[in-house]
């Protein structure tokens, strides 16, 4: 089958650089931008060659490599942290468990994915990695020689439980000057978690600095898992575990730091005020991305579905002949609750999650303009101006009736989710629910804002 090809100037050859199904040349960049929008409309190659200049960039998903050595056939925990935390926060990851398969140690997938795809190296430095030839004949020397070739391959250490010998000892061994690099050194005192996560928000900007600029091109998956090999060159694998009423995505309060984390670097590393969002998304993930990237933070965000895809841009309420009907209750709650009825009648679910609760001071029912809720009732209606309307009726209702929480209950696609929580600005506490796998209720769980 032939590959297909994105194309420019190669700084030293015009010989392409295979990148996994793409070939790929390197460009100038002052093209990049441009090559940018080509790729994302779909060019051909023969617009790309005409492009000038020269220069490096990573054009699709470039990995970060994880080393660690095992504790008596178990990966160490401080490992599956960094490796969760960077995930969380876009950074495509390598790693033995995932990318070895079933052949175990091999010497030759581990050292070309260091001297060919990745972008970088981290390393988890235990005692046992001392006693780990694997890490140090295969792994650590594919590191030296590709950063005495690679002057945008990068180097970072965690050091765990390590003292001034052992530091030396793996420097001799490996030719490496491993405090020259960027590294945590882990404080038992201290908070581990907070350590990783501020630790992993470092790695993720020196990541960023591999991609080309223009917009941010991210990939969400709270259900499955990205593998690295796809285009996008953020992934965030935001999927958590099945508790037998379907699975949820990863931990809410530990994916509001890492959007965070993400939202940050982009606008430190100068990245255009644009996200290119797609993938398979949880209601509740859609929104808090949205809400992160909300419309007063100044950023744009184009999202891909198969049925309701959306540009986000400020637009005037316009409910499209829409139900949005408020009920109020005689009561002295502060609460608000919001049914989303778009591509499913929801009550039914909403009243089973509520039953043993207080109830609302107002409720607001959104429905179709013909009451049937239904997959395509999206159909060709403008999100923005549906969300829009739905937010100034929320913050109308919240004026009117004195509440200051607002609880969801969406049933909907995800890029509508996406656009609601980009609407919201200062609107009081937000409480997002997931429903079920069967869709007979909601998750005791839920995300909550800010």
């Amino acid at each position: 089958m032939q590959k297909r090809g994105i194309y420019g100037v190669s700084r030293q050859t015009y010989r392409p650089v295979t990148l996994r199904t793409w070939e790929v040349f390197v460009v100038s960049s002052t093209s990049l931008t441009l090559i940018r929008e080509l790729i994302y409309e779909g060019r051909q190659k023969s617009e790309l060659l005409q492009l000038p200049g020269a220069g490096r960039f990573v054009l699709m998903a470039s990995p970060l490599f994880l080393s660690y050595g095992w504790q008596e056939g178990t990966p160490p925990e401080i490992a599956e942290k960094l490796d969760h935390a960077l995930q969380l926060r876009g950074v495509p990851m390598w790693r033995d468990l995932r990318d070895l398969g079933a052949a175990g140690l091999n010497e030759e997938v581990a050292g070309s994915a260091i001297r060919e795809e990745c972008c970088g190296c981290v390393l988890h430095f235990t005692e046992r990695v001392l006693d780990s030839w694997f890490i140090g004949s295969v792994e650590l020397e594919a590191v030296r020689h590709r950063l005495d070739r690679d002057e945008d391959f990068f180097f970072a250490a965690v050091f765990d439980g390590v003292g001034e010998e052992q530091i030396e000892s793996l420097e001799r061994d490996a030719g490496l000057n491993l405090r020259s690099f960027q590294g945590l050194f882990l404080d038992s005192a201290a908070d581990v978690d907070e350590q990783i996560n501020r630790f992993s928000g470092d790695l993720l900007r020196r990541y960023l600095t591999t991609l080309a600029p223009g917009a941010a091109v991210a990939r969400i998956d709270s259900w499955g898992r990205i593998p690295w090999s796809d285009a996008a060159p953020l992934q965030l694998n935001w999927a958590g575990e099945d508790g037998g009423q379907g699975r949820l995505p990863a931990d809410w309060e530990t994916l509001k730091p890492a959007i965070a984390d993400l939202h940050g670097a982009l606008a430190e590393c100068g990245q255009e005020r644009l996200l290119r969002l797609s993938g398979n998304a949880h209601l509740g993930t859609a929104f808090l991305i949205g809400w992160e990237f909300r419309e007063t933070t100044g950023w744009s965000i184009t999202a891909e579905h198969p049925r309701a895809p959306i540009a986000l841009t400020a637009t005037p309420p316009d409910e499209q002949g829409w139900s949005l009907r408020s009920l109020p209750a005689q009561n002295d709650s502060d609460l608000m609750v919001v049914r989303i009825c778009a591509s499913a009648d929801c009550s039914r679910a909403v009243r089973t999650h509520r039953a043993e609760m207080d109830s609302a001071r107002v409720e607001l029912a959104v429905f179709p303009p013909d009451g049937e809720a239904g997959r395509f009732s999206i159909g060709e209606v403008d999100q923005n101006s549906l969300a829009s309307a739905i937010v100034a009726s929320v913050r109308a209702a919240r004026e009117r009736y004195g509440v200051n929480v607002t609880e969801f209950y969406l049933a909907c696609p995800w890029t509508l989710a996406l656009t609601l929580g980009w609407n919201f600005a200062s609107s009081g506490s937000l409480i997002v629910h997931e429903a079920t796998a069967d869709k007979d209720t909601y998750h005791a769980t839920a995300l909550r804002l800010p």
